[in-house]
Formats: C-alpha cells, sequence, structure tokens
C-alpha cells in the first residue's frame, strides 16, 4: 500500500504536461507530506482499486476556491478542491469514489469523441447549406452538457458499487449523504440548459431505495476494509 501511495503522489507531481493547457483555475500540486495529500491519495488508491483498475496511473491536484468540487479529466487525472479535501473521511470517499466512476465508464473519451462527431457533421451540412455550420457553435455545447448530465447519473450508479467494494455497508446512502453536503456547502446555481449534473432531486431519486439508516451506514470502513 505505501509503496502504492507513493508512486500515485509521483505521478501527480510529475505527470502535469498532457494535461495542464485544460486544469482548472487555481490549480496547483500539493505537497506529497501534507494531511490532505494523503488522505486524498488513500481514498484515491482504494476507490481505483476498488474499480478494478490500476491504482498506478491516478494522478490528482488540488484546487484553491470556495466550492466544494472535483474533475475528471483525461488519462486518470483528477482535480479536487481544497474545501473537499476538508470534509469527513465517508463523504472524500463517496466523492472520490463517484470521480473514479467518470474515469472507469470513459466518459471524458466518449464526450470529446460527441463533440467532435457533431462539430463534423454541422461542417458537412455547412457546405450544403452555407452558413449551416455555425449552428454548431450553440447546439454543441447543448448537447454535450445533456450527454454529461447523462453521464452524471451513470457515475452515480458506478459510485455505488465502488463503495460497496471499499466496504461501505450503505454505499447508497453515503452517496446521498455527499451530495446533500456538497449542496449545502455550495451557493445554489441554476445553469438550465447548460447545467453539466442534473438537479439534486434527481440525482437522489436515481440513487432510491437508500438502505436502511443505522449507526453501520454512516460508519466508514478503515482502509483495510474488503
Amino acid at each position: 500500500m505505501r509503496r502504492g501511495l507513493a508512486v500515485l503522489v509521483l505521478v501527480a507531481l510529475l505527470g502535469g504536461c498532457a494535461w495542464l493547457p485544460s486544469h482548472p483555475r487555481g490549480a496547483y500540486y500539493p505537497l506529497p507530506g501534507e494531511p490532505d495529500t494523503v488522505a486524498l491519495s488513500t481514498t484515491l488508491y482504494r476507490a481505483a482499486q476498488a474499480a478494478g483498475d490500476d491504482p498506478a496511473r491516478y494522478s490528482f491536484a488540488l484546487v484553491k476556491t470556495s466550492q466544494v468540487a472535483a474533475y475528471a479529466a483525461d488519462e486518470a487525472v483528477f482535480y479536487f478542491s481544497e474545501p473537499l479535501a476538508k470534509l469527513p473521511r465517508r463523504h472524500v470517499d463517496a466523492l472520490v469514489a463517484q470521480k473514479v466512476a467518470h474515469e472507469v465508464l470513459g466518459h471524458a473519451g466518449q464526450r470529446r469523441n460527441l463533440s467532435i462527431s457533431i462539430s463534423a457533421g454541422f461542417a458537412v451540412l455547412g457546405f450544403v447549406v452555407p452558413g449551416l455550420g455555425l449552428v454548431d457553435l450553440v447546439a454543441n455545447p447543448l448537447i454535450v452538457r445533456a450527454f454529461t448530465r447523462d453521464q452524471e447519473t451513470a457515475a452515480d450508479l458506478k459510485a455505488v458499487e465502488i463503495l460497496r467494494a471499499m466496504g461501505y455497508e450503505a454505499p447508497k446512502r453515503t452517496l446521498a449523504n455527499a451530495l446533500h453536503a456538497v449542496a449545502a456547502a455550495n451557493r445554489p446555481k441554476d445553469d438550465g440548459l447548460l447545467a453539466t449534473e442534473p438537479a439534486l432531486a434527481d440525482r437522489l431519486a436515481a440513487l432510491e431505495p437508500l438502505e436502511p439508516l443505522t449507526s453501520l451506514a454512516l460508519r466508514a470502513p478503515t482502509p483495510d476494509s474488503r
């Protein structure tokens, strides 16, 4: 485990050239020995392992922001906000598992391929009907973001499987509680058709029925739990 975590942190510190052009504003490499770095490394390692993936290829950076947020980029690169790292461990586990779910489901590549296909289609139509290619500027982000909302629901359901493999007795409730915590910490926003996530109520409805509420359901397993 220690060797795997060391590799994970090293990759996070050295693997930046391929993804820095699209990194979120305020992203930076955390110091390997900091408590938040170690905690996130441990969670990311366990989530990747629980998902059946190779933890050694996963890396992450922190983001300076007041929001509780996490982003999944290409090539198993993740960005976690500083406030997210301060949440209770069960919430961190759930939110990290949800982003790992995006990676193992191949969502970043699917979005990219969809966007390219849409642009190519409108470019061809532009030769037939001059000016129609400009519609891509409006239609492309609307279609891709609607697709992204569907991906978010799929990642939630996959995260439930990952959390169960991480040792959580009530993975649906664990994820639902984490989503509530994020909503409570962040300012509410309504991006309408440009939203990249479904409404909280819709995400929670997709997780129903939740497991019975017990003290065990709220307990975070030890790192060695199976």
